[in-house]
């Protein structure tokens, strides 16, 4: 009893065995074939026909059926279709071109500038300098809303992602189409790191005109009114207001005396001036005064005079001492 129990086991084991690991088929007699295992563990070798079981791969490594050889476990050769990842085939996007053709009407924001989007019924016969085929770019200092899908004003406008461009140098209708044409600089100059309102020209510091900005985008050029004798004023940088020309120093275009070497006080204008005298400090210019109408200066006096009091060059009066 004992023995049959034992017999019965025994096939149970061989019946196990063979079901758990098919046996390949060898593909004809007498010619050289491997074949993998399954569980990737090893091969079999045909030898005249029949499939010999050869010794497992090494612990930590696989059989590979492109190089027929063991390799190591997930290295670049190891092909075993077994805990292999298949990844999910994603659709490319659809470039502006193929989203044109879908719909000849479609607005699609720009991936990286906020002022940039493309407009599918836009087709330009030539496609200007900086630009691509439907791509078109809000009027600076405007922005590109994707709420609205239109141009907004730039403080409504949420860009996300995309860049928010402030200069209006980088805007591309704004660049220079061409050779010689005024620079992007000169005519938008750039309110990045400057306050609110009123600033000096980067470009044009010491002249007539100033710029007017608003949280960092150039907003407009403005010039100096003129003075109150009709002079033109030029737009200080170190006061940041319009001065008139006898309070800038001539260096930079303006009509301030040079007191250096003067005595304290009323002195001769450096221009010739008749009707106003320059008061100096210290070898400092202080200020310039306008003398009484019908009044010019007395260089001897050092003060205002009525003309016939005052002696040459303001004045007429006779017997001065030169």
């Amino acid at each position: 009893m004992e023995a049959r129990c034992s017999i019965c086991v025994i096939l149970v084991c061989v019946l196990a065995k063979s079901f758990s690991q098919t046996v390949p088929q060898c593909k004809e007699y007498g010619m050289f074939e491997i074949i993998p295992k399954n569980d990737c563990t090893g091969w079999y070798m045909c030898v005249w026909g029949k499939p010999k079981e050869m010794p497992n791969c090494p612990k930590g490594s696989v059989f590979s059926r492109g190089a027929h050889v063991c390799v190591p476990i997930k290295s670049i050769y190891d092909d075993c279709p077994i805990g292999m990842q298949v990844l999910p085939t994603t659709k490319s996007p659809l470039t502006v071109e193929e989203q044109c053709r879908q719909d000849k009407s479609a607005i699609i924001p720009h991936p990286t500038d906020c002022q940039l989007y493309y407009n599918c019924s836009v087709n330009y016969t030539y496609v200007p300098r900086y630009f691509e085929q439907h791509l078109v770019e809000c009027t600076y200092p405007k922005l590109f809303s994707t709420d609205t899908l239109k141009c907004e004003d730039f403080d409504t406008v949420n860009c996300g992602n995309r860049r928010e461009t402030k200069s209006g140098c980088g805007y591309r209708a704004l660049q220079c189409p061409v050779a010689h044409c005024i620079p992007c600089s000169v005519r938008t100059p750039s309110c990045e790191m400057k306050q609110d309102g009123i600033n000096p020209h980067p470009e044009k510091l010491w002249s007539p005109y100033y710029i007017v900005c608003k949280k960092e985008r150039f907003m407009s050029e403005e010039r100096c009114p003129a003075d109150e004798e009709g002079r033109t004023q030029l737009f200080s940088p170190e006061t940041n207001v319009c001065t008139r020309l006898d309070y800038i120093s001539q260096e930079h275009g303006g009509l301030m005396n040079n007191c250096t070497g003067k005595k304290d006080g009323a002195n001769t204008d450096d221009f010739g001036r008749c009707d106003r005298y320059t008061e100096c400090q210290n070898g400092k210019f202080a200020n310039i005064v306008k003398c009484p109408s019908g009044q010019v200066f007395d260089t001897a006096e050092r003060k205002c005079m009525l003309g016939k009091d005052a002696c040459a060059p303001c004045g007429s009066k006779q017997g001065c001492r030169k």
